[in-house]
């Protein structure tokens, strides 16, 4: 599998191109949907560009603090770390961040917003997991059997070279075409706002915990034995539970007043 397409001589990386896609698709997608919630699609255009530099500097941030010791051990150039690495937690943080600072500034209902892309960002990034089975980053446990697959070449340079892997970037792909289907169904048919965005923040993060124990890669940081995206994974999710109580406890609070 060859992991660059060949345009006029150059080399482009199927990752960098699917994950172009996949914010592009994200982006078209949240323009169908903002008009259930009201909102312009010129608001939505710009959101998108908050959320997508600050997504893409999260994703570059994180992907360092996760490689420190790759970069000291083997020497790895800082510069490279920065132009090939993506960590999609680092990402959804600094976009949801880019996406406050929008709603801060314009005065906008930020629930609403986040619906709407809660919807979209599965979408796109189903599609930058098929990027990563392609370049082979992210790659699985070693496995030989249904849903494996060989590298002849890949983007990562530690990825294992003639091994059989577990392709774990396409299941975490479907599981994403699925949540999409699920989330985008229940937008349609639901109008508390907030509803999609905790089931989103809630569904993908049991969805990484139980992923993250068939990834092969271990250049992502480990806490107590479990890796950088399942401690942000249970974090997230308390913190979904905390807001969840909050809001139940207000609601009596006013309705006790």
């Amino acid at each position: 599998m060859n992991p660059y397409l060949n345009i006029f001589g150059k080399q482009i990386p199927y990752y960098g191109l699917l994950f172009a896609f996949g914010l592009l698709i994200g982006g078209l997608t949240a323009l169908i949907r903002a008009k259930k919630r009201n909102i312009e699609k010129f608001d939505i255009l710009c959101a998108t560009i908050f959320a997508g530099i600050f997504g893409i500097i999260g994703a570059k941030l994180l992907s360092v603090i996760t490689s420190i010791n790759y970069i000291i051990d083997y020497h790895v150039p800082f510069i490279d770390v920065i132009k090939n690495g993506f960590v999609f937690y680092g990402g959804l943080v600094g976009g949801f961040l880019g996406l406050l600072l929008y709603c801060k500034i314009y005065k906008l209902p930020l629930a609403d917003f986040a619906d709407v892309f809660a919807v979209s960002v599965p979408l796109g990034h189903a599609f930058g997991r098929i990027g990563c089975f392609i370049s082979g980053c992210c790659f699985g446990i070693p496995h030989n059997g249904f849903l494996s697959i060989t590298y002849t070449n890949a983007v990562d340079p530690n990825t294992p070279i003639g091994t059989p892997l577990l392709a774990i970037q396409l299941i975490e792909s479907g599981a994403l075409f699925l949540l999409y289907i699920t989330i985008v169904t229940i937008y349609y048919k639901t109008k508390p706002r907030g509803v999609c965005t905790a089931i989103y923040v809630v569904a993908y993060a049991i969805i990484r915990f139980i992923l993250e124990f068939f990834r092969g890669d271990d250049v992502r940081g480990f806490i107590l034995g479990a890796s950088t995206s399942q401690i942000i994974s249970v974090c997230l999710i308390i913190t979904m539970i905390f807001i969840w109580i909050y809001q139940i406890l207000s609601k009596h609070s006013k309705s006790d007043f």
